[in-house]
């Protein structure tokens, strides 16, 4: 499927046959990174922007919120609930886009280290009035939330439609599979040629997952690669499958033909850029920052990003990527939120329990 018109086809299929509310700039730019090419010894570097996927609020998390938060529309719920680390893209992305329509917002968080980075998203989530709850660390989290919390949650609320962690619901994975045939079709427009790797971090896995079957439907060999920044026991090559499959279902349920299976031994992950916890800076995370802010003046951040990109310039896969077309698919949000976090008042809007990690 390298055609441009039968991608637009398919885009345009997965689209009308599942609940479905645009928001985000799409396509979202392919940029060359020449500048690093001959330090790293590739043929061709680039990057996948989808930091400009919305101007309100970025990142990957808009892909997956335009099936998820249409889809709680559509069933009649009032507010959302999600999970997620103090600091999460994924809580603060659902709790801007739910008040834009019309929902509230809730959250179960746990915590991580402190940083400047988590604190200033901390401050923009507060200026959304969500409902805040923490809980323990993120390993023990799926336990205490689904046969504790959530339950006992949900069941007095009705109205409430549960989000998963990073938004990776079968349902909000189809946004990357999206983004997959986004990526054929900028290729079969001759925008860039087809990558040989591409490099995406790998948290819920909805990214990683969808983005797989998408560039499997289009028919691209490009090898995608997951580079883990959260835990294991969450992220892992089986996980990754499983989701697939599950992502894969949705869609054969809605009347999508022809979608391809991805196998365990398919999904690649790499689980050395991880460092020694979840949120924990890593040395080559900090120096793939400073990296990509001086080539091209892109911000990384270093839980997720900085994490990823550190796998490409990295002794490890040095040989691998030399003389090959490599691109970096970049998730983190670049809107401005200067203004949001300006007019943040967070010890008056956040809980009480959440005072502390403001020192």
């Amino acid at each position: 499927m390298r055609n441009v018109d039968v991608i637009q086809a398919r885009k345009q299929e997965i689209l009308t046959k599942l609940p479905y509310r645009g928001f985000g700039d799409w396509p979202t730019p392919v940029q060359r990174l020449d500048e690093l090419e001959q330090e790293l010894g590739v043929e061709q570097l680039w990057i996948k922007r989808d930091d400009l996927s919305a101007k309100l609020y970025g990142g990957n998390k808009i892909r997956k919120l335009e099936f998820l938060l249409a889809d709680a529309v559509a069933t009649n719920h009032t507010s959302t609930l999600t999970i997620g680390a103090i600091g999460s893209h994924h809580v603060l992305a659902t709790s801007i886009y739910a008040r834009e329509f019309g929902l509230t917002p809730a959250a179960q968080h746990y915590p991580q280290p402190v940083t400047p980075h988590v604190l200033d998203n901390l401050r923009a989530l507060s200026t959304t009035k969500p409902e805040l709850s923490l809980v323990g660390h993120p390993v023990a989290l799926p336990f205490k939330l689904f046969k504790r919390k959530l339950q006992e949650w949900l069941s007095q609320r009705e109205d409430t439609y549960f989000i998963t962690g990073g938004g990776s619901s079968p349902l909000g994975t189809v946004g990357y599979v999206i983004a997959g045939l986004e990526l054929a079709q900028q290729i079969a427009q001759g925008e860039m040629e087809e990558p040989d790797l591409i490099y995406v971090a790998a948290g819920t896995m909805g990214t990683l997952s969808g983005l797989m079957l998408g560039c499997k439907m289009a028919g691209l060999q490009s090898k995608v690669v997951g580079v883990r920044v959260v835990d294991k026991i969450v992220t892992n090559t089986y996980n990754t499958a499983k989701l697939a499959k599950r992502c894969a279902a949705v869609m054969r349920e809605a009347g999508i033909e022809d979608i391809p299976g991805i196998r365990q031994a398919e999904v690649e992950m790499l689980d050395q850029f991880f460092g020694p916890a979840y949120g924990e800076p890593t040395e080559a995370g900090e120096e793939a920052i400073a990296m990509m802010a001086d080539a091209a003046g892109i911000k990384l951040d270093p839980t997720y990003t900085g994490k990823a990109f550190s796998a490409i310039p990295s002794a490890d896969q040095r040989d691998r990527i030399r003389d090959k077309k490599v691109l970096y698919w970049h998730t983190l949000s670049g809107a401005d939120l200067g203004p949001r976090i300006a007019s943040a008042t967070p010890l008056e809007d956040l809980p009480e329990a959440y005072h502390g990690f403001f020192g």
